[in-house]
């Protein structure tokens, strides 16, 4: 069993900044927010004091660890106003929050064929997903990507089928790199780069993947890929 750890309250940063950005073709929206946490450090720190572990259910290149609950209670709260306004979510929605720490580790030589190509976390466009780096150094961000045999950007339950069958077609060939500018299939239509204490969100179902080259980083969180990954599910309740 892993236990979060514990971290005093959270506060936002005096220059947290938020824009809105539009990726590619169907112009879907890219949140971006700088300078989120006043003391990013002390994620770093709740990070290195944390139990990480091998995920066992999920695609990711690496190992995660429980965020701090008081993340959520400072950063999503914080931000539901901009959430709302950028997905057109409805005011009296309830946010569902599932997040974990994630350090990126998993060198494409021992990548498993879905794990280098862009993916897409669930078809519901109103499930957001969101990536916070507390990383520094010569690490990559997150692309978007156009699927270029189908032309999505973006899959819902309307194109699984078609999309599922092109996939299935494409994970036969090997690839030797996780996703990036020349993986075969799929152009990188906008890329994020990693800048230590920003905040990305985004819809779930757009294709994404973290630009990691030819591996991750190291498994320690003081130098390694360390992010803080999460989704939010909005719940109508009328």
């Amino acid at each position: 069993m892993t236990v979060a750890t514990a971290v005093k309250p959270l506060m936002l940063g005096p220059n947290i900044s938020v824009r809105l950005r539009k990726v590619g073709q169907e112009q879907q929206p890219l949140l971006v927010v700088d300078d989120v946490l006043a003391d990013p450090w002390a994620m770093v720190d709740a990070a290195r004091a944390a139990d990480f572990y091998r995920p066992p259910h999920t695609n990711y290149p690496g190992l995660n660890a429980n965020l701090p609950e008081a993340y959520y209670r400072t950063v999503v709260t914080a931000l539901r106003g901009p959430i709302e306004a950028a997905f057109g979510l409805r005011a009296d929605a309830v946010l569902k929050f599932f997040g974990f720490f994630a350090l990126a580790t998993t060198p494409a030589s021992a990548a498993t064929p879905v794990q280098t190509v862009p993916h897409l976390d669930g078809p519901d466009p109103n499930r957001l997903a969101m990536v916070h780096y507390f990383c520094q150094g010569d690490f990559g961000g997150t692309g978007f990507f156009r699927h270029q045999a189908t032309g999505f950007e973006s899959v819902d339950a309307t194109r699984t089928d078609a999309y599922a069958t092109a996939l299935k077609a494409e994970l036969a060939h090997e690839r030797r790199a996780f996703a990036g500018a020349d993986t075969p299939g799929y152009d990188l239509i906008e890329a994020v780069e990693p800048v230590f204490n920003r905040l990305i969100i985004y819809r779930g179902h757009v294709f994404h993947a973290g630009l990691l080259g030819h591996g991750g980083g190291a498994a320690d969180p003081a130098t390694g890929r360390l992010t803080a990954n999460g989704f939010i599910e909005a719940v109508d309740t009328g």
